[in-house]
Order: structure tokens, then sequence, then C-alpha cells
């Protein structure tokens, strides 16, 4: 049975929106589904049905406030962090145990399995895998969100090449 966690405990999906409305500023729940949209990830779900409620329970439970920009017929809500809303994205930011996580990737929980196929189906699957995981962009000036994807494809292909390494010995 999994502990509840505590009311104060943030999701990693809160945590994230919490800390780019802290970096970029006033944003509208389209803004910040258009941020998860354009994520190079498909574990976070940039849905609709994912941001605009998760905006709104955050706004319940006192850690956004939002204010009214429409400018047309159609309503405009622009969300910020509350002063407890700031407390609480720092203290994710600062959560160590979270954070070195190894968290959920779908490519290492199938290789703990990968030595139960045959020798020339897991080669087929290697050289598949190895085919498709994207290598890493020229990095850009400066230290941004596009070095930091950067830098997690060249590890995530360097430890997929040592992973395969394991079955050739």
């Amino acid at each position: 049975m999994v502990a509840p966690k505590p009311a104060d405990q943030l999701t990693e999906m809160e945590g994230l929106v919490l800390a780019l409305l802290h970096r970029d500023g006033p944003l509208t729940a389209y803004e910040i589904k258009e941020v998860f949209r354009k994520s190079p990830s498909a574990f976070w779900s940039g849905s609709a049905g994912a941001v605009y409620p998760l905006v709104k329970r955050l706004e319940k439970r006192d850690i956004l406030s939002s204010t009214d920009v429409s400018e047309t017929r159609r309503p405009r809500r622009e969300f910020t962090l509350t002063e407890r809303g700031e407390q609480l994205m720092l203290a994710w930011l600062s959560d160590v145990e979270r954070a070195v996580d190894p968290g959920y990737d779908p490519l290492r929980t199938r290789m703990q399995f990968a030595g139960m196929l045959e020798d020339q189906q897991r080669e087929a699957l290697f050289d598949a895998i190895a085919d498709r995981i994207p290598s890493p962009a020229s990095p850009a000036p400066g230290v941004g969100t596009e070095d930091l994807h950067r830098l997690w494809l060249e590890a995530r292909r360097d430890w997929f090449s040592r992973f395969r390494a394991i079955f050739r010995r």
C-alpha cells in the first residue's frame, strides 16, 4: 500500500508548473499546456484535460492565484505563484531524495527483461533502439532546456551502449 502524500507535497507535474510560473512569470493554462506539448518527452501530459484541472486545484489550495486578463469574450486567466506556492516550489526544487529517484523510464524497465529474448531477437531490438534514441543536437549558446536535453540524450545513448555491451561479453 502506498502511503498518502502530505498535503503540501507536490507532484512532479505540479512542481514543474510552479517552476515554470516562477521562471517565466504569469502564464495562462494554455501557455502552460504549450510548454508541455513542446517537450521532447512523452512523459509529460500537456493535454488540456491535465493542465486546466491542475491549475484549478493549485488555485483552490492557495498555491496559485489568477487574474482575469480577457480582452475578448473568451475568458483568459493568468496564473501566478502565491507566497505559499513560492515556498512549495522551492521545497520541491530542493528535494534531493525525489530529485535523485530514478523515476519512470520505459527503456530501463524493458531492459531488465532483455535476457528473456533469444540472442537474435535481442540484437534486433537493440539495433532498433540504438537507431531510435535521438542523437543530441549541437549545443546552443548559453545553458538552457536544450542543453539539459542534449546532455541527457548523450548520457542515455552512453548508458544504452554500455548496457548492450553486457550482452556481448
